[in-house]
């Protein structure tokens, strides 16, 4: 939901949804390359088993071996957006299904999750911070 009814800001919250549809596309097709560019250089995600993953390049590398293991779904319902140029913060709920490629019951895994995202020079939007909290 967004609490705010300035015309600009719902703009905002498109951009800051388009996103988060290009990271899920991106892990719905494997594709690393995809997801490093919504990146800052200096993204910091907290998985929620606590892992803290640093840097582009380090988060790259988790995601890659992550995807190497298994086939990502994830869906994501955003139940809150919040714009405090120039940042923006995402509230929403993850439910994610992990399959692993070498054989295995799948996993599902549903977190509460908080995005932070910060405004570039060009005015798009790119994630900062992600933090997971097991549900």
């Amino acid at each position: 939901m967004d609490r705010s009814s300035k015309p600009e800001t719902n703009s905002e919250v498109s951009k800051i949804a388009a996103v988060r549809e290009a990271w899920l596309a991106a892990v719905q097709a494997s594709d690393v390359h995809r997801l490093a560019k919504l990146w800052t250089d200096d993204v910091v995600i907290v998985h929620g088993n606590g892992r803290c993953v640093c840097g582009r390049e380090a988060v790259k590398t988790d995601f890659q071996e992550g995807l190497r293991r298994f086939a990502i779904d994830q869906k994501v319902s955003s139940s809150e957006v919040l714009i405090r140029e120039p940042w923006a913060f995402e509230i929403s709920e993850v439910e994610s299904v992990l399959t692993p490629l070498q054989g295995g019951p799948e996993r599902r895994v549903h977190s509460r999750t908080v995005v932070v995202l910060a405004r570039q020079s060009d005015a798009s939007w790119k994630v900062c911070r992600v933090l997971g909290l097991l549900a």
